[in-house]
């Protein structure tokens, strides 16, 4: 089960920076070749957040054997590029539970902002799903 009192939680913001060598690794595991121009859209997907104090397995009480992957949906509000500085903050916006014919399921909706630094401007919002299957 993931507990309805994680809804609302806010982690303590962190501090990223776009680095096309990351850009790279990330296109690679796309099977693409080379750097790509742009920062690719699905680039923070890449940056989890766990090496910075944001371990969601672990706070939702979300094994992974037990975990899936819902989806992410992002906003972008701003043009980023190669070395921009971004702080991130991570929020618990929701959690609900369903009951499937493989028995429960838990959501939890996790949404991060990532602000320029500098600018304070909301550069992109990222909404992701976390599933935990399993019993109580």
């Amino acid at each position: 089960m993931i507990s309805s009192h994680h809804e609302g939680r806010t982690y303590p913001p962190y501090r990223i920076r776009i680095e096309r060598p990351v850009g790279q690794d990330y296109w690679r595991a796309l099977g693409m070749q080379g750097v790509p121009d742009a920062v690719p859209l699905t680039y923070f997907i890449f940056l989890r957040g766990e090496t910075r104090g944001v371990d969601l397995f672990r706070d939702l009480d979300i094994p992974r054997q037990q975990a899936l992957h819902g989806g992410q949906r992002y906003e972008w509000f701003e043009p980023l590029g190669w070395g921009d500085e971004l702080d991130v903050v991570a929020r618990v916006e929701r959690v609900a539970a369903k009951q499937s014919k493989a028995g429960p399921l838990w959501f939890a909706d996790v949404v991060y902002d990532y602000t320029q630094v500098g600018g304070g401007r909301l550069a992109v919002r990222e909404t992701t799903r976390l599933i935990k299957r399993g019993v109580a």
